[in-house]
Parts: structure tokens; C-alpha cells; sequence
């Protein structure tokens, strides 16, 4: 029996068969020059390939939408408009005209480009879309030489997924009912398979490096997308060890998701708790996890894989569609859309450009306010899907009182737009700071004044308080939300939300932690917003609790040895929790 540790991607927990699935092998392709006169029938051939591959799509959306509940038509929904995209067409249309090539060798030419200029980017977000250009070229190359279409998976029994990587296409054509979880040798916490995973309730663990070429089809593992961790033929003890963890899982997603009412505390105080979302992947599992509403939408998704910005209307259907769905999830429910939070490790061809110094510089709130045709255009689009649900704007990376004011001058530019065009929105649509930079946490009661709330940005937060990437190992271990100074700047910006009547959020990974999630809620935050498949595990610790134990839970750090550590901290109230939840051990694990 061996352990190899990964990168936890997805919750839950599985023992089964391996299933390998190597892939395909790259298309073989013909790249050669045609005669001078003939582009123009080769740029037909291009035309109609294209058509081809846009049917293929539009097929797989039609399938997928007719199945209860799949919103996964939304991963390739943005691969149609890639194919619709046609700027990205004329390059490759441009190319076989001045080059003199076949339709192959410019896909291959073009698309290659487009990888390369992912891979340039920091984030591993927009890393992982490389997939997306795999998948849009593999389509488009099968229809040019008549290639197999996709891979054919011979599943015949429940398996566990062992992959190099999968492109969109290949994840969700797998028949979920055989699916019992992924485990990758790369991928990210945001890749597609993850995506797809969290969104379907799978397990996933993705970054094993060569998890590969040390199993075999067949042999039995044991996934815990919890810690990471895939079990190499586990022994009778871990496999049982394992069916109470998926039993115990499975009585805490139904003790959340059989009750109507929101999450309440042991003694009936309601607790909020919301999603964060972005365009592109499924939202239909959001009610059925327990969440009451979205606390973060990233709008900024809308621009990712594009070669030009979406248009308005573009933005408007996205917009509308999610305050559409998230009207269904409570008399209280609301989305909150951040505003396109560009720069730093996130470029956008076109509308953003690398910087020395990217997280100190033009990005978020900094690029809308130098770039207003881009901020309009996003403002008028919110403001019309506001018609359609509680719908709550954010300014993200919010530093100082100056640019809210200069952020809301652009608005009530826009909303004067609209009321002279006769165009419905709401008026008194809510609009909030996202607190991410420390001198906003530290001037909160300034910034108070001019916002209807605040919701807080652990991610970054931390990140700048602590001066350590979080994305980088090597100083991983200064990357704590329980460190001392970024608790008093937590607890700095509660007091002044509170003193000015206006509510808080944690939209931050960090509200996903059992630990801290819970201690965030004990010390003030009024909602806590996390991806979707961790609510019921946050829902059934604070179930657990009367508001009087929450309160003594929340002055823990402070009423503590002062010299503690970060981890130290965390430890303790770990300890706490374990002493007085009895199964809290069961719950989190």
C-alpha cells in the first residue's frame, strides 16, 4: 500500500478499479504549400470544417441540456463562441492567404500561437484553458482529415479515472454513473476536470505527476479529494476506513440538503452561506449543496479564451442568466458580481498588458477607472440583468476613498444613460468595496461611508498582508489566515461594517476551512461565500453550535496566549471545535 500526495481539487471520497485513459495520440497532419490562386478554395475547406466542428458542439450542448439538472453546456457553449470568434477565424484564414498552406498546417499554426501565449500567463486559471485550445483544434483537425472524433472509453463497471489530463470533451462525455472519481498526473484545482468534478459531486485530486505509470488498469485505489491523497492498493482496514467516510459524507450532504431553511445555529440563529461561481461552469448544484444565494461571481471568465472583450449584450445574458437562477434560492438570496478583476496574474489579449511589478500595478478597480469604455459597458450590462434578481455590484481591489468616488462618478454616468434611453434597471441596486489590500482593511471606517457593503478577499489579503505568494511553496507557510495582523485587520474591518450598519462577507477561499470558515462567522461576518461542495460541511459545524459557544469561539484568538503562532492559533481552535462538536473529526475529514 503506498500514498501519493496531489493537489485536493474536488471533495469527497472513493475506492475502486483503475480505468486508464491515455489519450489520443496527436492528429497526424499534412502541412504543405498549395498553388498560387487556389487560398480561397482552401479557406472554403477551412469554412466548412468550422461549420462541421460548430455542429459537433452545438450537439453535445443539445445533450447535455436535455439531461435533468447538467448545466455543463456552459464549458462548451464557450467553445462555440470560440469557433463563432471571427477574429480568431480571419488569422486563420489570413494565414493559409499569405502563406500559401493548407487549412491544417494554419490551424495547427494558429492555435499553436494561442497556447503559447497561455502559457505565458502567471495564472494557472488561465493556464489550464490551453485545454480548451486542445480541444477547439483536435475538432477542427479531426474535421479536416476525417480523423477519429473523439476517444472511445469502453467503461463497463464503476472506476476511478487515472489520466495524463483530459480536455473538456473527454470529461464530460464519461457516463457519470461509472464515474467514481479523477486522479491526474497534471491539472490544477481549476481545471476543467475540476471544474467539472466539483460541479458533478466527483472526487477529484489533480498534480500526481506520474500517478500514471505507477498504477494499472484494474488495480484498486483509494481517492480522498479532502487532503489530496490517492491510496495505491489499499489494504481491508483502509478500505473500510474509507466506506465510513463516504457514508458519513453522504448523511452530512442530506442533513443540509433536506432542510428547506437556511443554515441555523443549535439554538435557531440563521447563518448565511453562499457560493462563488463564474460563467462556464454548472451552477445547478448549488441548491441541492445547501447554497443561498452567490456571494461572488468572477465576472472576469467572461473575458478568458477570447481574442476580443465581450460585448455588452454578451455580458447581459450572463448576467441575467445567473440573477435569473439565483432568484430561485431564497426569499434572501442575492448575487454579487465583481466587476472585471484584470491585471496582475490575469491578462486578457488586447485589453491588458504585462507589467514589471503586475500585482502592484494597473489591475481591478485600477484598470476600469483608466479604461472607462470597458467599465461602462460591464456597469450598463449589471445594472440591466439587476431587473431580474437581487443583484449586488463590487469594486474589486479596493485602496482608497478616491476611487470609489471616481468609480461611482462612471456609475451615475451610466445610470443617467439609461434613464434617458427608458432602459429599467434597479436604482438602488447595492454596491460594495471588496476588501483585498491592507490599506483598505486599515481606513475601513472611511471607506464605509461610501458603500452599501463589504465583502472581504482573504486570498489576497493575506497574500499582501504577509508580503508571500500563495501560489508559491517556498513561502507557503507564511500564508495564514490566522496570523495575528491579518485577525486584527479582520477584526478592524467587522467593527467598522458593523458601526456603519452595513453588512460583510468573506468571499475568500479561506470561509471553505472548517476552522476558520466557522471563526470568521463567530467574529461578525454576516455571509459566508465559498465554492459549493465545502457549504455542507461548514453548514453541519454550525448546526452544532448556539450563538453563546459561536461568540466564546470567536474571542478565542484574542483571549488566547498573545504569543502564539499562526499555527498555533489554528490548532487551538481546532481544539476547541473537537471539544465541543463530538463528531467534529468525523465532519471535517
Amino acid at each position: 500500500m503506498r500514498i501519493l500526495q496531489g493537489l485536493p481539487t474536488a471533495r469527497g471520497f472513493a475506492v475502486g478499479p483503475v480505468f486508464i485513459c491515455h489519450g489520443d495520440s496527436k492528429i497526424p497532419v499534412a502541412e504543405y504549400v498549395i498553388e498560387s490562386g487556389r487560398q480561397e478554395d482552401e479557406v472554403l475547406r477551412y469554412r466548412k470544417a468550422l461549420g462541421d466542428a460548430k455542429r459537433d458542439v452545438e450537439g453535445i450542448i443539445a445533450t447535455l441540456k436535455e439531461r435533468a439538472g447538467r448545466e455543463d453546456a456552459m464549458v462548451f457553449e464557450c467553445h462555440l463562441m470560440l469557433l463563432e470568434d471571427t477574429e480568431l477565424s480571419g488569422l486563420v484564414e489570413n494565414h493559409i492567404r499569405e502563406k500559401l498552406v493548407n487549412a491544417e498546417s494554419a490551424v495547427r499554426y494558429i492555435y499553436n500561437d494561442a497556447r503559447a501565449r497561455f502559457q505565458r500567463m502567471n495564472d494557472s486559471y488561465f493556464r489550464e484553458r490551453i485545454r480548451d485550445i486542445d480541444d477547439l483544434e483536435r475538432r477542427l483537425l479531426c474535421a479536416l482529415t476525417g480523423f477519429g472524433d473523439h476517444v472511445r472509453l469502453a467503461l463497463r463497471e464503476p472506476s476511478i479515472i487515472i489520466a495524463d489530463d483530459l480536455t473538456p470533451s473527454e470529461t464530460v462525455q464519461l457516463p457519470r454513473d461509472l464515474v467514481l472519481g479523477f486522479a491526474t498526473n497534471g491539472g490544477s484545482p481549476t481545471s476543467h476536470v475540476a471544474l467539472l468534478a466539483r460541479a458533478m459531486g466527483i472526487p477529484a485530486v489533480t498534480g500526481l505527476g506520474d500517478i500514471t505509470s505507477r498504477v494499472h488498469a484494474g488495480e484498486r485505489v483509494a481517492i480522498d479529494g479532502v487532503n489530496g491523497t490517492i491510496t495505491l492498493c489499499p489494504d481491508a482496514a483502509t478500505i473500510r476506513e474509507y466506506a465510513d467516510l463516504i457514508e458519513r459524507d453522504k448523511e452530512i450532504f442530506e442533513e443540509t440538503t433536506q432542510s428547506s431553511k437556511p443554515c441555523t445555529l443549535k439554538d435557531g440563529s440563521e447563518i448565511l452561506i453562499f457560493a462563488n461561481v463564474h460563467p462556464g461552469i454548472p451552477v445547478s448544484g448549488l441548491r441541492d449543496h445547501g447554497a443561498r444565494g452567490v456571494g461572488l461571481y468572477r465576472s472576469e471568465y467572461l473575458w478568458l479564451n477570447r481574442e476580443r472583450e465581450p460585448s455588452e449584450e454578451e455580458q447581459f445574458r450572463a448576467y441575467r442568466d445567473a440573477a435569473k437562477f439565483t432568484a430561485t434560492l431564497g426569499e434572501k438570496a442575492s448575487i454579487t458580481i465583481r466587476a472585471l478583476d484584470i491585471g496582475g496574474d490575469k491578462l486578457v489579449r488586447g485589453i491588458s498588458a504585462k507589467e514589471e511589478n503586475p500585482f502592484l500595478g494597473n489591475r481591478s478597480i485600477r484598470y476600469l477607472l483608466a479604461n472607462r469604455d470597458v467599465f461602462k459597458a460591464q456597469l450598463r450590462a449589471i445594472l440591466r440583468a439587476s431587473v431580474f434578481g437581487k443583484v449586488q455590484l463590487m469594486y474589486p481591489m479596493i485602496s482608497c476613498v478616491e476611487e470609489l468616488k471616481e468609480a461611482a462618478e462612471v456609475l451615475a454616468e451610466v445610470k443617467a444613460s439609461l434613464d434617458e434611453a427608458g432602459i429599467a434597471y434597479d436604482h438602488n441596486m447595492p454596491v460594495g468595496a471588496m476588501i483585498e489590500v491592507p490599506s483598505a482593511a486599515i481606513n475601513a471606517d472611511a471607506i464605509a461611508k461610501h458603500v452599501d457593503f463589504f465583502s472581504i478577499g482573504t486570498n489576497d489579503l493575506i497574500q499582501y498582508v504577509m508580503a508571500a505568494d500563495r501560489g508559491n511553496e517556498s513561502v507557503a507557510s507564511l500564508y495564514q489566515p490566522t496570523n495575528p495582523a491579518v485577525l486584527m485587520l479582520m477584526r478592524n474591518v467587522i467593527a467598522a461594517a458593523k458601526r456603519r450598519g452595513i453588512h460583510v462577507a468573506v468571499c475568500g477561499e479561506s470561509a471553505a476551512d472548517p476552522v476558520v470558515g466557522v471563526l470568521w462567522a463567530a467574529m461578525g461576518i454576516d455571509v459566508l461565500s465559498m465554492s459549493a461542495t465545502y457549504i455542507p460541511v461548514i453548514s453541519a459545524i454550525l448546526s452544532r453550535l448556539t450563538r453563546a459557544e459561536l461568540d466564546e469561539y470567536g474571542a478565542l484568538p484574542e483571549t488566547t496566549n498573545p504569543d502564539l503562532t499562526s499555527r498555533e492559533i489554528y490548532l487551538a481552535c481546532r481544539n476547541w471545535l473537537s471539544s465541543h462538536i463530538f463528531d467534529f473529526e468525523n465532519i471535517v475529514l
